[in-house]
This record gives structure tokens, sequence and C-alpha cells, in this order.
């Protein structure tokens, strides 16, 4: 029996029309994956059937009943709850009243409240005091909590938005878990998410959402990886080539104006020379004794469960933790770590900001893109080679907008993540950079254009640190992957010759059998 039918949906922001005629059902105890490029709509339309926003036209029925939700607490009362990628929860709440708020037991004493979230926390695999702060948490695992909080609502239908693009592999199965508790229950799920490979595993139908109209609607059980990804940018989509053994790094990066996919021809593999060493690092508490080499135009990636140690690691390079090495050189110079300039190394460091990527969300994308003040003076020539460079960023990422005086916070969250990541990349030249999930929550299209821009960058001699905890990003970006566990790295898979999904396969079973 159809749960949601939804006919003829459409939505406009300004001159830019997000959905074109929008149709297609959700029966009761179904999981339905949408997926779609950046800036397809696939928010916009989760957004809609959550209560966030209102289309334009169009009409949508839950349980043969008309359904226009006014707001998110009307859909909610409707029988309609949302898990969100970016979650925001009053930070002053206890993990287990952010559980139950917006329920029938919210305003309960906590002492009631903590026996009943321990077990809802459980079911979403969220090891955490039901009577900590949610301002103490990292807020990575606020999508956990609110997933929780699904399972303590009274909702005929869960809207999944990207809510385990910040997860581990470990995580996204309780996910899925949940998600197959809320299908027996008769419930249905709309599970959003460019995890492809995770995301077959649990729906049993796809829609692909391209060019504002759902483009392919098929069983998951007729779905692959691979295939999925082309279906989802309309064109081939084949696996990146491996890395050929050997090759000088090239003076000249390809050229920036071709539109062909990444790594169609393998990229070359780093130098010899060693562009940072590190031995016997620590960190009081975290990191007992880790061992790095990275050569010149390399990227290596580290991973790890939560408590492995894998953040201080990246925090200790970039300066934001205090840590101690027993040696520490940069290009052969003895270096020591700290963010003070007597000579102490503090590698440069790119963390998405969870809500305006380190931007000004208010400001247009020509000036978000100009790295100069805006209003320097400065001679025409130089003017015009500044926004023709703005342009052709704008063209290489494929940013859906109208012009590069759109602000930039009117961009889908995929667009910003891009623009602003070229943005800091280009920045200045870097010899070693570390990068926190630089392909989080990016179609299989952006993470080309993410990955060809770390190729442009190591093929320039810079060499790369990936953090991340999404399998996919180390084998498709890394030439090798060390798995953090207990404050040391308990193994190195070098992905050499091998296939992505065969890189994907060893970083899971390995980060498993060493969490």
């Amino acid at each position: 029996m159809a749960l949601l039918q939804v006919e003829g949906l459409t939505k406009s922001f300004g001159a830019r029309r997000v959905l074109r005629d929008v149709s297609f059902t959700l029966d009761e105890g179904e999981i339905v994956g949408l997926v779609g490029t950046n800036g397809a709509g696939k928010s916009t339309l989760g957004d809609i059937v959550a209560g966030i926003t209102a289309a334009d036209s169009g009409l949508m029925t839950l349980q043969g009943h008309p359904y226009a939700p006014l707001s998110t607490e009307d859909a909610r009362h409707l029988g309609v709850g949302v898990v969100e990628q970016l979650v925001h929860i009053d930070p002053h709440l206890t993990v287990a009243q952010a559980v139950f708020r917006g329920t029938a037991q919210a305003g309960r004493p906590q002492e009631e409240l903590r026996r009943q979230a321990q077990v809802l926390l459980a079911e979403v695999a969220l090891d955490v005091d039901p009577d900590t702060l949610v301002g103490d948490l990292p807020h990575f695992v606020h999508g956990l909590v609110e997933t929780a909080r699904v399972l303590a609502e009274d909702t005929r239908l869960v809207v999944l938005d990207e809510v385990s693009a910040p997860l581990l592999p470990s995580e996204v199965t309780s996910l899925h878990s949940v998600a197959g508790r809320l299908s027996r229950q008769g419930r249905g799920v709309l599970y959003i998410s460019h995890r492809l490979p995770e995301m077959l595993e649990v729906v049993d139908r796809v829609l692909v959402l391209r060019d504002g109209r759902i483009a392919l609607d098929c069983p998951s059980a007729q779905m692959d990886p691979v295939r999925l990804a082309a279906e989802t940018v309309g064109e081939p989509v084949t696996p990146p080539p491996p890395r050929i053994a050997s090759a000088p790094v090239p003076a000249q990066s390809p050229a920036p104006d071709d539109d062909v996919p990444a790594r169609t021809t393998p990229r070359p593999a780093p130098s010899d020379e060693v562009a940072l060493r590190v031995r016997n690092l620590r960190v009081p508490g975290a990191v007992e004794g880790v061992d790095l080499l990275l050569r010149r135009g390399e990227v290596i990636g580290l991973t790890g469960h939560r408590s492995s140690g894998v953040r201080e690691i990246a925090d200790a390079l970039s300066g934001e933790l205090p840590a101690v090495t027993d040696e520490l050189l940069l290009h052969g110079e003895q270096r020591s770590l700290g963010c003070t300039d007597d000579g102490s190394l503090a590698l440069p460091a790119y963390r998405p900001d969870e809500d305006a990527y380190g931007v000004d969300p208010g400001e247009t994308i020509a000036r978000t893109l100009t790295q100069e003040a805006w209003g320097t003076l400065t001679d025409l020539r130089r003017e015009i080679a500044t926004l023709r460079g703005v342009i052709r960023t704008v063209h290489q990422m494929d940013v859906k907008t109208m012009s590069i005086r759109t602000v930039f916070g009117a961009l889908s969250g995929g667009d910003q993540h891009k623009l602003a990541l070229a943005r800091w990349m280009s920045a200045s030249p870097r010899d070693v950079v570390v990068l926190h999930e630089p392909t989080r929550g990016l179609d299989v299209r952006a993470r080309r254009q993410v990955r060809r821009l770390l190729d442009e960058a190591t093929m320039h001699g810079t060499s790369v640190v990936v953090v991340s905890v999404d399998p996919d990003e180390l084998a498709e970006c890394c030439d090798r992957v060390g798995i953090v566990a207990d404050g040391r790295v308990a193994r190195w898979i070098d992905t050499g010759e091998l296939a992505v999904d065969a890189v994907r396969e060893r970083i899971v079973e390995a980060a498993t059998a060493a969490a």
C-alpha cells in the first residue's frame, strides 16, 4: 500500500528551477534511496516532504490523505520525521532530553528519561552518557542523536538526509539496522545519500534525480555502484585506473579547461623524495607512538575509530594539539611541532566548517574566489584575468549557478564545499597539507573534481594527508591508507594497482578488525 504519493512537484529559487514535475510513490515498509548530483534537488525534495519548505506546485498524499505540511512540527504531527546532515540541537539539553524532545515524553525528569535513552542510543550504536550535554558532543554524532529521536517518535515516514556522510562504516551499519527496524514496523524511509555502495546495501528501490526530474526508478537488486554512478551523472562512469609504478612528477598540470573525468589516465606516482618524516609522534592520552613517511606528491590517508587517536594525529600535525616527536624532518630540515615562529611546524589544515565552510555565506562567488582584498587598486588586465580565473573554477567544478555574482550561501551544500576547497587549495603554494574529509557529501562527479584538485596539487609537488571515515573517499584519493587503533598505525594498505572497490573492502576489513 502506498504510504506517500508525490505528484507533479515543482520548486524554484529565484530564476533557478530546482524541481520539475517530480512524481513517485513510497510504500509502507519500503526503504527508497534518493540519489543525484550536487544541486540536483535531493535535499529540496526531502525538505518538502519533511515540511521544511513548501513546493510551488504539485500534490502529496500520506496514507491516502492530502499532505501539505506547514512546518517540521506540522509534518511530525502528521507522522513524518526527518534527520538532516547538519542538525541543530540546543547545546544546553542533555542527550536524553534531546532524544525525547518533541515527543510525548518531553519534559519528564532526567532520571526517568535516562534508561529509555540508553536503549535507543544503543540501537544507533552511540556510546555516550545520556546525562552528557549536547554541546559537549562532537557535531558529527548529532545525526545519530536525531536518529535515536526518530525511534522514540510515532512517525510513519522518516527522511534520512545525508546522515551517513560523517559516519564510520560500523556506525553506517547501525544506521542501516535502524532503517531495517523502521521498515519491519511498516514505516517508510526516504534515504538520501552520496555513499552509493553503502546505500545499495539497505534500500529496496532507487530514485535518481537528474535535472530536477526523476530520471530512473529502479529496484536496488538491479543496480550496482558503478551503474548507479553512471545513472546519477547521466554519463558512463568507469573506475579510475591503477597508478603507474613510477614516473617523474611533471612540470605542469593538465589543461584546466578539459572536461574529461579525473584520472582517465593514470596519475604519476609520487617522487622518491621524502617530504615529511615523523618518528615516534606522541600525544598524551591519545597517540602512543606513530611513525609517518610522506613522499613528495604523495597522498596518504588516515582512518580509524573515534577513539583510535586518528584525529589527534592530524591535530598534532596541524599544531592544534601539543605533541612531541623523536624526530621531525620537513624536506630534510629538522623541525619541531607547534605553531610558533621559531622554526616549528604546523601543517595547513582544511576542515570544512559545519555551516559556512569557513567563508562568508553572504559574499558573492566572485569575491569568495578572489584572493586579494576586493576593491584593491589594480590594473584592468589583472582584474580581467582574476575574473576569468573565477569563471574557470566555477566551470571546472560544475557549480550550479546563474552568475558569479550569486551569493555563496545560495549554492547547494556540495557546491559550497567544492568552491571552499578550491579556494583554500589555491590560496598559496604549500609543501604538505592536511585535508579532513575533502569529498564528504559530494556526488560521484564532484568527487572526481576534488580528486582533480588533488592531482593538480600533487603534480606540482604538494604532499597530502587525508583524514576520513569514508572508505570510498580514502580508496579513491590515496596512495596509502593507515588504519589507526589504540594510538598507533596498526596497518598500512598500499592502494598500488588495486581497483577502488578492492581497496575499499580492505579498508573496511582492517578498520573493523582494529576497532
